[in-house]
């Protein structure tokens, strides 16, 4: 069971000593880090040092920030009118505390993350992260704390009123390269993207702080245009058998990682479809699963085209052939590499690594397909911020 895994760190869990964010927008990833030591087999002393550090000095230069207290008071009636403005975070913990009392966790969940979820992109997809690896770990209070999380940093994907789609892609694999080819050859989707991005001020709903961001201001920027073939429904989702899906939509986003290998951006797409096929998992109903993997592609198409992270789909193809579904190996020696890569994870100061190579693991002991270990030694690097940093933050 993953809390007998975390048992000896669930104090680290349950210490909500640290607001959510620092210097602004920044997420508090820790707990998401010493869910996946944890998992990985680091030591109980590392993971120990690796939470105090942390909160000492993050990989970007700033410590974490006490816990705020909120002025308001959430309950049912109002929890929906404040969504995304980054307002009573605290409040919103205390809500879902009771609520995760009174219902029971699995109910809580299922009752409030597929209307929250549609908010994911939000906080640059962490929230939606800290709320499947706080299932995961099956720690109520981290589950509060993201549900909490969702509400205070939602950014819709789309509208409800979305534009139909197109001649629908068979999986999604075809679906990205599709994007693919698009991005490449479509010169008026590209010009339309660029457009928005070049005036994200010009998108009245964000809020100042994601204009301070950059990147959470581009792709909020982009998610509010609805831009068609950003936005447009995936029949796949409702359509492929459940493990098809899911079999596919890792295939794409590994590949993905492999295009763009130890990239920041991409590498979020990653942890947080291990987020969803865990959340998918909870939910217990194919509509509900559909409807969650479909806000997935269309948060991760948003997210590409706004940080323009969409490869050539030749070089697609070229991985393609490289990495064959056939691929695979689970032979004594790939285990033994992939030890040797979680161990490096445990030296990692980017809380990231650890994270990557924990959720590729898990995918390899599946299938063994080799793309999942050599994408696993591909780390990430804390990326510079944009020169805005040099403002204070806005709240």
């Amino acid at each position: 069971m993953p809390a007998d895994t975390v048992a000896s760190v669930a104090d680290l869990l349950d210490d909500r000593s640290h607001h959510i964010e620092f210097n602004g927008h920044l997420t508090n990833h820790v707990k998401h880090a010493v869910i996946a030591l944890a998992e990985l087999g680091a030591p109980e002393a590392l993971i120990r040092d690796y939470h105090k550090n942390y909160a000492q000095l993050t990989a970007y230069g700033f410590p974490l920030e006490p816990a705020r207290s909120s002025p308001g008071v959430i309950y049912s009636g109002n929890w929906r009118e404040f969504l995304g403005q980054r307002v009573h975070f605290a409040a919103y913990c205390g809500f879902f505390d009771a609520e995760i009392a009174r219902l029971g966790t699995t109910a809580a969940v299922a009752r409030y993350a597929p209307e929250l979820l549609r908010g994911w992109i939000g906080a640059f997809t962490h929230a939606a992260i800290h709320l499947g690896w706080a299932v995961h770990a099956e720690h109520p209070g981290m589950i509060a704390e993201a549900l909490a999380y969702l509400a205070f940093s939602f950014v819709p994907v789309v509208d409800e009123a979305r534009p139909p789609a197109g001649e629908p892609a068979a999986g999604p694999w075809d679906a990205l390269l599709e994007l693919s080819r698009s991005w490449a050859e479509d010169d008026a989707f590209g010009t339309t993207v660029r457009t928005v991005l070049s005036d994200t001020d010009a998108v009245t709903r964000l809020h100042p702080e994601l204009n301070r961001s950059g990147l959470q201001a581009r792709v909020a920027a982009v998610a509010h245009s609805g831009i068609g073939e950003l936005a447009a429904e995936s029949v796949w989702a409702a359509t492929l058998p459940p493990q098809t899906r899911q079999a596919e939509v890792r295939r794409a986003v590994t590949l993905l990682y492999l295009a763009e290998p130890g990239d920041f951006v991409v590498l979020h797409l990653i942890t947080s479809l291990f987020a969803v096929e865990v959340l998918a998992r909870t939910l217990d109903s194919e509509p509900a699963t559909a409807r969650l993997y479909d806000l997935y592609w269309a948060g991760a198409r948003i997210i590409l085209a706004a940080e323009r992270k969409i490869p050539q789909p030749e070089k697609l193809r070229d991985l393609a052939e490289l990495y064959p579904e056939n691929g695979r190996d689970h032979s004594n020696s790939a285990a033994a590499e992939f030890d040797v890569i979680a161990r490096r994870s445990w030296l990692e100061e980017e809380e990231h690594n650890p994270k990557l190579v924990f959720v590729l693991r898990q995918w390899w002991n599946q299938l063994g397909w080799n793309a999942y270990r050599h994408a696993a030694g591909q780390f990430t690097r804390t990326p510079e911020l944009p020169p805005s940093f040099e403002e204070p933050p806005t709240e």
